[in-house]
């Protein structure tokens, strides 16, 4: 069952249990109601038949009075268990029954025939000690009987009416909340599909509505992005390694037409640089990795810059005696200094160092060189895939500096160049919690 005929019918078995109580309750204070005025009735008749006799220890006698023919309409007078005065035109069932309940001279009422209530009321004369008499009075109760019929019979036509508009008008209102939200998820299931820029942009949540449409834009705000990431990352992969795999292919095509005297020497130095360029789309493809996961996880880390530095060999760091940590992971900050190192060294004549510092917030990775450093004419575009300097070697593919570029941002950093004699480039990290807490580094 759908939740649309679950809150449907919910709402309507609701709406059947107010009424029934409503129901019931009405028909049952109605017909105490009407019990209450047939007592008062009867008990009207009984002390008006009362208040006409004259009783005294040894007789029961009724007096004339103007309204003896209203009294003696439905009124018995016993005399002891002789009927003194009985009314005419009864039916000799609710006569036998008026005098049975009057010889026993006490208080009583009970149903008579023919619908008719019967009360008895005992008289006795003044200071004796029981009941001379009784008089019993009736009352036909089938109109009252008959109104408390046509009340149940009114009230259980009005509860069909109101349960029919009722259920129509709940309907209606079922069909005409859900349908937003229906043409939302369909809009949102197509959206997703085909078109993850579109938004419901139904502004700031105000009620279940807006809130559900802010939800799904988040949604599809979050799908979008990890498909962009998906496509950007594919086209990465494509576009950083074709050139390192075009090298590949050329060397090996070349060690294969290698003739003649040399050929052997030819074909090792060629699978000597195959070997050599797979390590480095190995590490390549493991910082794209790497990249990806903190793309799609960037909670942050904590990182120490001076341990990671200590990992590179022939390499001088220098080093403050307290260096805050920095944000990001151990491994994706160790790929993103290694480029900068592996630069340095293909360009340095003599010394490579690290030189570590942190100031207004930011940990900062100097990596120099005592090179020729960095053209002048190349600037930023240092950092494009695919771009070498005049001094790199046939072994690379320039994607060093870019990977390093993109490593250092997915961190929350950035990788720039750096000023000075000979190259350099600087891996700048921001400091953890913008803090800058003292934690000693030893200096090689």
């Amino acid at each position: 069952m759908s939740f649309r005929h679950r809150l449907l019918l919910t709402s309507l078995a609701t709406l059947v249990v107010g009424l029934g109580g409503l129901l019931v309750m009405g028909n049952v204070l109605l017909d105490r109601r009407v019990d209450s005025e047939i007592k008062s009735l009867l008990r009207g008749r009984a002390d008006a038949q009362v208040a006409a006799l004259d009783v005294t220890p040894t007789a029961v006698r009724v007096r004339e009075s103007p309204n003896d023919t209203l009294l003696d309409r439905r009124s018995w007078v016993l005399d002891a268990n002789r009927v003194v005065e009985r009314p005419h035109g009864v039916t000799p069932q609710l006569d036998r029954a008026a005098v049975a309940l009057g010889r026993k001279r006490r208080s009583a009422e009970q149903s008579g025939p023919n619908q008719t209530r019967l009360l008895a009321v005992p008289v006795s004369a003044p200071g004796a000690g029981g009941a001379r008499g009784a008089v019993v009075v009736a009352l036909s109760v089938r109109p009252l009987e008959r109104l408390e019929q046509e009340v149940l019979l009114g009230s259980l036509v009005v509860v069909a009416l109101i349960l029919l508009g009722g259920g129509l008008a709940l309907r209606s209102a079922v069909n005409g909340a859900l349908r937003p939200v229906a043409q939302m998820t369909a809009s949102a299931e197509d959206w997703g599909a085909h078109d993850l820029d579109r938004r419901f942009d139904l502004g700031h949540p105000r009620d279940e509505l807006t809130g559900l449409a802010a939800t799904l834009d988040h949604l599809l705000a979050r799908i979008a992005a990890s498909r962009r990431h998906e496509q950007r990352f594919a086209s990465e992969m494509a576009h950083e390694l074709r050139t390192p795999l075009a090298g590949l292919r050329a060397r090996a095509e070349l060690a294969l037409g290698a003739r003649g005297a040399g050929a052997e020497a030819e074909r090792d130095a060629a699978l000597r640089t195959i070997v050599d360029q797979s390590d480095n789309l190995n590490r390549t493809i493991e910082a794209l990795l790497a990249l990806a996961r903190q793309e799609l996880d960037p909670a942050a880390g904590a990182v120490d810059l001076a341990a990671v530095a200590a990992e590179f060999h022939d390499v001088d760091i220098v080093a403050p005696p307290t260096l805050p940590r920095a944000e990001g992971e151990v491994d994706v900050v160790h790929r993103a200094l290694a480029p900068l190192v592996d630069n340095a060294r293909r360009h340095a004549h003599s010394r490579v160092a690290i030189e570590l510092s942190a100031d207004a917030g930011r940990v900062r990775a100097a990596v120099r060189d005592d090179g020729p450093g960095l053209d002048p004419q190349l600037g930023e575009r240092a950092f494009d895939p695919g771009v070498r300097g005049p001094g790199a070697t046939q072994g690379t593919a320039g994607l060093g500096l870019p990977l390093a570029r993109r490593l250092a941002r997915s961190c929350g950093g950035d990788v720039v160049v750096g000023d000075g004699p000979g190259g350099c480039f600087v891996l700048v990290l921001p400091v953890v919690g913008g803090t800058e807490p003292d934690a000693p580094h030893a200096v090689r």
